[in-house]
């Protein structure tokens, strides 16, 4: 493994090998973006990957059964409004999934009507985001799924 040499704020020198984090570094969390518009949910990725999380997009409920197969993600960011099933039917089917139970539901949608947030804080969403979301918006978010 490769060693780099880091300069602090005082001067002295910190050697650390390649691939190790500084111990105030977060863990790098799996994210899965399920949103049927391509654009956003690429949009969506690019910021939450340069908050330096691993992040996969899907566009549909099929794909995102397949995705959780893969990887059980930390965090699922869920467009509300999809052709054919709602966001917040697949968080219900996802937080009644033994396998997905512990994820954080992130609702995600360009309407802030009051019944979508309640339909999707019973449900078990523990986040509600009106697009376009800004990156303080999902910083929120990322470290609410750190801290548990």
């Amino acid at each position: 493994m490769s060693q780099t040499t880091e300069t602090t704020p005082g001067n002295s020198s910190v050697e650390r090998r390649q691939g190790d984090q500084p111990a105030s570094a977060a863990r790098k969390l799996n994210l899965l973006v399920v949103d049927d518009n391509q654009e956003v949910g690429e949009s969506l990725a690019m910021l939450l990957e340069a908050l330096g999380h691993h992040v996969v997009v899907v566009r549909n409920w099929q794909m995102a059964v397949e995705q959780v197969k893969l990887c059980v993600p930390d965090a699922v960011y869920l467009d509300i409004e999809m052709p054919g099933i709602s966001g917040i039917e697949i968080g219900r089917r996802l937080h009644n999934n033994p396998d997905t139970a512990n994820a954080v539901l992130i609702a995600v949608t360009g309407h802030s009507l009051p019944m979508y947030m309640d339909d999707a804080l019973a449900v078990g969403f523990r986040h509600f985001l009106v697009k376009p979301v800004r990156l303080e918006d999902l910083a929120t978010t990322v470290q609410s799924v750190l801290a548990g």
